[in-house]
């Protein structure tokens, strides 16, 4: 494997590790206040892993045309993406709803989850074709993270403190920003941009996957498991499997490079 990326999943895993044992240990789950520790050290090993992933994957960048053929790690992962942000929505109508922002989130959850399932389906057909001729669809999938960000604004007070929604944000736009890339590439890959694509696509892997799903996995312990939390729990799964998404479409992109010794 590339040192670069070997790299990336060596402070990856280290991230999760450590934000895993955040959460356990000195952050209070209800709030996100932190109860031992400085706060600007899970800032700055957040910071650190983000800034390698986009120094790596600038370095490992190359031409997109990679990604318009057939791969069936990525149509997995894709179609699982896809599966969990449909449940999230479905799940936010069953127990979830609590206003109009609430089912305006459902419905474009299930539009992302539909959007990826019909970008799965391009990428493990053996002749590849783009799941649609505009490159609308894309966007329509990708505005629940628009949505998101704009709700994370709205309804959580701001506080540099309060370290798990105020990274989420984060979290939000890392993959927001991906996804905006990977749609370019797809739909218009003669003006795409292959160092964007790579660096947030290992972005999106720190981010989506590393740091976020420890918070997740948090939601179904049985000591902190409550029914409504379900959408949340789907939704964080997703951008889980969108995370690991970011590191295929980044090797495919870089082709030899990534696989460099």
């Amino acid at each position: 494997m590339n040192p670069l990326l070997t790299l990336v999943f060596v402070v990856g895993t280290a991230l999760a590790l450590g934000r895993g044992l955040d959460l356990g240990f000195w952050t209070d789950l209800e709030s996100g206040l932190c109860i031992a520790g400085s706060v600007w050290l899970r800032y700055a090993a957040l910071g650190i892993a983000v800034l390698v992933s986009l120094f790596a994957g600038r370095k490992l960048a190359c031409e997109p045309k990679n990604l318009q053929d057939h791969c069936k790690p990525s149509g997995i992962v894709t179609v699982m993406a896809g599966a969990f942000f449909t449940a999230a929505g479905f799940l936010r109508f069953a127990v979830g709803m609590t206003g109009a922002g609430s089912f305006v989130r459902a419905i474009l959850e299930i539009l992302c989850g539909q959007w990826l399932a019909g970008l799965a389906k391009s990428w493990l057909r053996k002749d590849w074709q783009p799941p649609t001729k505009s490159m609308a669809s894309g966007i329509w999938g990708t505005l629940v993270f628009y949505w998101c960000v704009l709700s994370r604004f709205m309804e959580n007070s701001s506080s540099w403190h309060r370290v798990s929604p105020t990274a989420q944000v984060w979290v939000l736009l890392g993959m927001l920003v991906f996804l905006s890339s990977l749609v370019r590439a797809l739909w218009m890959p003669e003006t795409s941009d292959g160092k964007a694509l790579c660096a947030s696509g290992l972005a999106a892997f720190v981010l989506g996957f590393c740091w976020e799903l420890p918070q997740t996995l948090t939601l179904a312990m049985p000591s902190q498991f409550v029914l409504t939390a379900l959408p949340s729990i789907f939704f964080g799964l997703g951008m889980a499997c969108l995370g690991t998404l970011g590191v295929f479409c980044t090797v495919r992109t870089a082709g030899p490079a990534a696989r460099k010794k």
